[in-house]
């Protein structure tokens, strides 16, 4: 698989109102999902911790608290194929630990969903373990 999502024939519009009404709105989320988090980070540890990820799809989420590309999990695992690198993150994906993410640049990478980003650093320590 490609690191970088197809670009499709199609007109593109820009408008700053409509930009700076969608970083408003994501913002809004963000406050939103951090005392989402923060309140229901017990629960959270617990239902993650309940979800029995094997030890290299742990090691694939302590990877991932930077964006990474399909490509670079591929090579710093070892995996030899984008179906072995899937075994491990679907379980990450449907979780909702683990999120695909589009860049500006339209790079597709993986990163923490914000509801595992923004628990209590120890609570996220206790659960990737050291």
């Amino acid at each position: 698989m490609i690191d970088k999502q197809e670009k499709k024939d199609a007109i593109e519009v820009k408008s700053d109102p409509i930009q700076n009404e969608l970083m408003a709105i994501k913002d809004r989320l963000s406050a939103i999902e951090t005392i989402q988090s923060i309140s229901n980070a017990p629960a959270v540890k617990k239902y993650v911790e309940e979800e029995n990820l094997s030890a290299k799809s742990k090691e694939i989420l302590k990877e991932c608290d930077e964006p990474r590309t399909r490509s670079h999990l591929r090579s710093k695992f070892k995996f030899n194929s984008d179906q072995a690198l899937n075994y491990h993150l679907k379980p990450l994906l449907e979780a909702d630990v683990l999120r695909q993410k589009v860049q500006e640049d339209r790079t597709i990478v993986f990163e923490w969903s914000n509801l595992f980003r923004r628990l209590p650093k120890p609570t996220i320590r206790s659960i990737l373990g050291p």
